[in-house]
């Protein structure tokens, strides 16, 4: 499995989970996380 993908896959997944826990007001950089995480994925198929 690639790391990487794993370490955004998991910061993604504490981020929203801290969102909907009310631990954060808003799920601070979700969009970056989700937009690196594509393009992981991406760049994998790619290969």
């Amino acid at each position: 499995m690639d790391i990487p993908l794993l370490i955004i896959g998991a910061l993604l997944a504490a981020t929203l989970t801290a969102f909907v826990l009310g631990i954060l007001p808003y799920p601070i950089g979700w969009i970056i996380l989700t937009m690196a995480f594509i393009g992981r994925l991406m760049f994998i198929k790619a290969r």
